[in-house]
């Protein structure tokens, strides 16, 4: 199987999450940001993650290919229910962690930068949604207070949830990308509880945080 992704992507992320959590051997692809031409070839247009199943078919969106592997390879693991309040908490926090993250990613050393053409694709695209990374990194300090409070609350809502060792939620496969996206951003308070979970999670499905390319 072939699994091609952005490292930055936090709905590739996703997708990687699974091979981790159930063991499962796959070859992880890399594409340049501006590379049109091979998720086009795939699924018919730009968008990764992108899943080559061992039979040649092309999958597209990362739960499809979370809940494929869930159910081809092995005994399920994504077998807890979803968690209503975390979801919620996903809702609006998204909205401050996208704002740091973006224009970070932008400036990281990440595979699908390594070209000129490649970043600054990213760069123009991402801008005419968000507006100038620029004024994006003027507003860190507020969006930095903002989302410390906010996991606070999460400290609690994670505090309330029975954990299972070898068994997750899709409310666990959507919530910890958002906190890699995080990873990314220099002076994020962790609380311990939130701290502890996220490494975890990074451990168990072998996708590093970014916290040593924090800027």
């Amino acid at each position: 199987m072939k699994l091609y992704v952005y490292d930055h992507c936090p709905f590739c992320v996703r997708s990687r999450m699974i091979f981790g959590l159930k063991d499962v051997a796959c070859e992880i692809i890399t594409l340049p940001n501006d590379d049109e031409a091979t998720p086009t070839r795939l699924i018919g247009k730009k968008m990764l993650p992108v899943l080559v199943t061992e039979s040649n078919k092309a999958i597209g969106e990362s739960l499809d290919i979370v809940k494929y592997i869930d159910e081809t390879y092995g005994s399920a693991v994504v077998t807890v229910p979803d968690n209503s309040a975390i979801e919620a908490w996903m809702e609006e926090a998204t909205g401050l962690i996208y704002p740091l993250a973006i224009p970070r990613w932008a400036s990281a050393d990440f595979e699908e930068f390594r070209q000129d053409s490649a970043r600054h694709y990213f760069v123009s695209k991402k801008e005419a949604v968000f507006g100038p990374f620029a004024r994006l990194m003027e507003q860190t300090d507020s969006l930095v207070t903002e989302i410390n409070a906010k996991l606070e609350v999460l400290e609690r809502l994670i505090s309330q949830q029975e954990r299972d060792s070898e068994h997750f939620s899709l409310t666990d496969i959507r919530l910890f990308p958002l906190l890699r996206s995080l990873s990314i951003v220099k002076g994020i308070k962790w609380p311990a509880g939130v701290d502890e979970w996220r490494r975890e999670m990074a451990v168990k499905s072998h996708v590093n945080l970014n916290d040593d390319i924090a800027i």
